[in-house]
């Protein structure tokens, strides 16, 4: 039998030991690394949303929901110091303002028709008239209406000769509804309807 003298045990024993000691701090080391990352990590504030100012309410709508769907969304018609509440809300209408809690992960858009350009302090303080349209032709009324903020434009002769579904666009406009001179802020998203003159160009019924 050879016998292992205590010196050459010994010797043998201490780089083992030095070993173990130094794979086990190493695990340990990285744990506390990626405990440590992933705190910071869940630590950073969420990114705040970019300004969607200028856009319309179908494209920021379509892109909330993409990109950001945590968030709860609020649209509103700017305040103008006038009852104006946005019952004729529309997907072409242009953000002008954003108020945003990040925290709460909410934001608050307001709006107005593209056809009112966003005032700098976020309040309207004077609004389109409606326009006269009597004398002008139909075609021109729907023209001038459409570009003015009315979706849509309705048109019948002033006396209905036997069965005549037509709009007769070219014909003179005789009477409108909503009248010249209303202000427009009660009339986006409404239809502008016309009376327009008979066959023989006459307005009286």
């Amino acid at each position: 039998m050879v016998e292992v003298k205590p010196l050459v045990l010994a010797l043998l024993t201490v780089p083992l030991l030095s070993l173990a000691a130094c794979s086990g701090g190493g695990e340990d080391n990285a744990s506390t690394r990626a405990s440590e990352g992933n705190g910071a990590q869940s630590q950073r504030p969420s990114p705040a949303l970019p300004s969607f100012k200028g856009k319309t309410l179908d494209a920021v709508s379509g892109e909330l929901g993409r990109s950001w769907p945590a968030y709860a969304t609020a649209y509103k018609a700017l305040p103008d110091g006038h009852l104006f509440d946005g019952e004729s809300y529309s997907g072409t209408w242009i953000v002008c303002t954003q108020v945003e809690d990040s925290q709460a992960k909410k934001v608050e858009f307001g709006f107005l028709p593209p056809q009112v350009p966003c005032p700098p302090d976020g309040r309207v303080t004077t609004w389109p008239v409606v326009p006269n349209f009597v004398g002008k032709t139909g075609n021109e009324a729907k023209q001038a209406a459409l570009q003015l903020g009315f979706p849509l434009v309705g048109s019948r002769p002033i006396v209905t000769e036997g069965y005549d579904d037509s709009s007769h666009l070219e014909r003179t406009v005789c009477t409108q509804d909503p009248p010249a001179g209303q202000s427009m802020r009660q009339h986006y998203g409404t239809t502008l309807s016309l009376r327009v003159t008979d066959s023989k160009g006459s307005c009286t019924p």
